[in-house]
């Protein structure tokens, strides 16, 4: 491999770990993995876990190989990606592969057209380094030339946390948002004792960005079947839209016909719902309020009573499933272990990791899950 460049390409990404290989194992050796065990919990994925192990017994089968991967995530302006990285240097190391887990640094001027640039940048690196899998959580379509180059010269390429369906991808690892905010939806039909309603589903309403838009759909969904009438707003996270969702939401709060009893988070920042309720004078639980993700601004929400349940996406497995599945498809090959997978597919091309619904009395327990998976709670 070309490692010339790579002090290059250092300059704008950021290596957030790195764990390398064993001694090369020849052909005729069979593949010998110890998965790290996973500690009891009301939250521990069972299911997920047995697929996992179905698949480390069909690659047990195999003669080892030695591959080179590198997982890409989008910029590090939260903590989001800390549970990806775990997970996937975790299987990195159970795998004895050499790898990375690396992201496109920007600056705090610079656009989302910059990161994106510099994703497709770092991408296009690693193929010409010759890396066997790469993964990666693109930021935009500008990545799809790059990954139909990637495919198109044998190097097994999976997204995820976010999909380009209508490139040569042959996996997504992640969220199926549409069940998943079908699940959240549900999640606040139940709480509301109304019989009817306004809720907001505080996501986004632009099809463009389809992963938001379907998540943000299937909680309307939801909402609508159980008769209360959804409202998607597009929430967001820059100043001018901040100042926006606040007044958006207080007029909700004084005029809605029929009135507002909740609001839905789609997002790392649900917790402006509860921001707006407690601004506005509601007392905890005046309307109800459930969130997505575990950020400890929406956790202390929870403690004090304005949020009464979150939707976590499971980032710990995204990563971990990203380095089993890349050797899978490698050495089993795509369609030997998607049969695996299965009883989590989606389609023929998306795997999907699940949520944890986490009630405001289990933020407890569900931290000290997190803590014995290694990424800390709240």
């Amino acid at each position: 491999m070309n490692r010339g460049t790579i002090a290059v390409s250092t300059t704008m990404m950021l290596v957030l770990g790195l764990t390398a290989c064993g001694e090369n194992k020849e052909t005729g050796e069979s593949k010998d993995i110890t998965r790290v065990e996973v500690a009891d919990s009301p939250f521990k994925p069972t299911d997920l876990e047995k697929t996992i192990d179905d698949l480390v017994g069909a690659l047990a089968k195999t003669d080892a190989e030695d591959m080179e991967v590198t997982v890409i995530t989008k910029p590090l302006n939260s903590g989001y990606w800390e549970p990806v990285r775990v997970g996937a240097n975790r299987a990195i190391g159970e795998l004895e592969l050499t790898g990375q887990i690396e992201a496109p640094v920007v600056g705090e001027d610079d656009d989302s057209a910059k990161a994106a640039s510099l994703q497709v940048e770092l991408f296009k690196q690693r193929r010409e380094d010759g890396y066997n899998g790469i993964a990666i959580a693109p930021l935009d379509d500008t990545l799809t030339d790059e990954i139909n180059s990637a495919v198109d010269q044998d190097v097994v390429t999976v997204t995820l946390d976010s999909d380009l369906p209508d490139s040569a991808r042959q996996l997504y690892v992640g969220t199926n948002n549409r069940a998943a905010g079908y699940t959240a939806g549900a999640t606040l039909a139940k709480l509301i004792p109304e019989s009817g309603g306004t809720v907001y589903c505080l996501g986004s309403a632009d099809m463009g960005w389809v992963d938001g838009y379907e998540r943000t759909a299937g909680a309307a969904e939801a909402l609508e079947k159980a008769g209360f009438t959804p409202i998607m707003h597009t929430i967001g996270w820059g100043p001018t839209t901040i100042e926006n969702d606040f007044t958006v939401l207080t007029d909700a709060l004084e005029n809605a016909d029929p009135p507002v009893v909740g609001m839905v988070g789609m997002f790392s920042n649900a917790y402006r719902a509860a921001e707006v309720a407690e601004q506005f004078g509601l007392e905890a639980g005046d309307i109800k309020i459930v969130a997505f993700d575990f950020e400890p601004d929406t956790v202390k929400y929870m403690e004090n009573g304005y949020i009464q349940a979150t939707h976590a996406q499971r980032q710990y497995y995204m990563g971990y499933l990203l380095p089993y599945a890349m050797y899978s498809i490698k050495v089993l090959g795509f369609e030997a272990t998607t049969d695996v997978l299965k009883s989590h597919m989606v389609g023929p091309n998306r795997f999907d990791t699940g949520i944890d619904v986490v009630m405001a009395n289990q933020i407890d327990d569900y931290g000290d899950f997190l803590d014995s998976l290694g990424i800390g709670g709240g």
